[in-house]
């Protein structure tokens, strides 16, 4: 999980950008004048998101018989998504937020979308709210396998309030070397709480990591084994290990908890890779 710099606005600054030629004038005034239960539910989401009590937020809350489920999720879809109004300059700017285009919460896949981190299915009035919205490809958008916490230990990690880039967390094993198998895990540092571990365990869950991180290291190894090969017949043991020791500390000095890094550390570490069993 990468941590990104989150929105400088307001959802009431996205609010009145949405709606600013809203035709209904009647429902256009009502949207401005509940403008602070807008504001409430960011303030509510984000004192809970830093105390890891997202989960005691009210679900299916409607502002009035008028503004309801329906329209509070259309102002999303039909107004900031929209690319020929207003509000879609708040939608552009969140989706350009994630350093290199890739997706904060897999940091491998090109960002397609913006994922509600609480959904708006459940959770309509923070459907444009700038910090329940971050971009995200497609498959953690759509396959995130816990979309409405129950506990403060399901709340996957938020890209804006969570930074555990400065730790050693992720690794990997070799699980067989004739076909060689990966297998990718977390290993959280003892000095974090039990909440941050077991948050940060689910959300590799959550996410599917294992199952992304290990194809990828399948498709590294099948593109540099004719490499490391020639390296062990023809330089030995030291020389292929001190090449993958190499190749760990240049992704390590870019990304602690890249797939590559936890893939060459794997490789380093496995005496019987080292000895030539991959071959």
């Amino acid at each position: 999980m990468k941590k990104i710099v989150k929105p400088n606005f307001s959802v009431a600054d996205v609010l009145i950008e949405c709606i600013d030629n809203l035709q209904n004038e009647n429902l256009k005034q009502e949207l401005i004048d509940s403008t602070n239960q807008f504001t409430s539910a960011e303030s509510d989401f984000e004192s809970k998101v830093i105390t890891n009590t997202l989960h005691q937020i009210q679900q299916n809350i409607e502002i009035s018989n008028t503004i309801n489920s329906s329209v509070l999720k259309g102002i999303y879809t039909d107004r900031m998504v929209n690319k020929t109004n207003k509000g879609r300059v708040f939608y552009n700017s969140i989706f350009i937020s994630a350093p290199y285009g890739k997706c904060p919460f897999c940091s491998v896949k090109q960002v397609r979308t913006l994922d509600h981190y609480l959904p708006k299915s459940k959770y309509p009035i923070l459907s444009i709210t700038p910090n329940n919205l971050v971009p995200s490809c497609s498959d953690c958008n759509k396959d995130k396998l816990v979309d409405s916490p129950t506990s403060s230990e399901e709340e996957t990690l938020h890209p804006y309030f969570d930074d555990i880039e400065n730790f050693d967390w992720l690794k990997a094993k070799i699980l067989t070397l004739n076909p060689i198998k990966f297998e990718y895990y977390v290993s959280p540092p003892n000095e974090w709480s039990d909440l941050l571990k077991t948050r940060l365990t689910n959300h590799f869950s959550a996410y599917l990591l294992n199952d992304l991180y290990s194809i990828h290291a399948i498709e590294e190894f099948e593109n540099i084994k004719l490499q490391l090969t020639k390296l062990y017949q023809n330089l030995g043991v030291n020389q292929l290990k001190e090449h993958i020791l190499d190749c760990y500390i240049s992704r390590y000095s870019v990304n602690k908890n890249s797939w590559q890094t936890a893939f060459y550390n794997c490789l380093y570490e496995n005496e019987d890779f080292c000895n030539g069993s991959f071959i």
